[in-house]
């Protein structure tokens, strides 16, 4: 069974409501929550990254939210989804910094 680290930055409220919906759905545990730094370095207001705890591999963007939605059970059926390149494309952009105003809740 694959855990997983999802990091988020520590002042994003979006990142913070949309990490607690995934706890709410990880009802296997699989997913850890962290605003640490992870190992790519210091994220920006709305980015994301994943680490695979035993291999210690980390993504970002839409191979990060892959990572989610396959280690969460009751996601399964929109992952095929995010190989289509037009929703792979959308949900790229809302993985990745907000510093263009593309946040929909500010930054604390």
């Amino acid at each position: 069974m694959r855990r997983i680290t999802l990091f988020h930055h520590p002042d994003c409220d979006r990142c913070r409501r949309i990490a607690r919906v995934h706890k709410i759905f990880d009802w296997l545990g699989r997913v850890r929550i962290s605003t640490a730094i992870p190992p790519t370095g210091p994220l920006q207001p709305g980015e994301i990254a994943v680490r695979d705890d035993h291999t210690g591999e980390t993504r970002q963007g839409v191979r990060a939210v892959r990572w989610i939605v396959g280690s969460i059970p009751a996601y399964w059926p929109v992952w095929p989804l995010l190989y289509l390149p037009p929703v792979a494309r959308r949900v790229e952009r809302t993985v990745r910094p907000c510093e263009d105003g593309g946040c929909a809740v500010p930054a604390r």
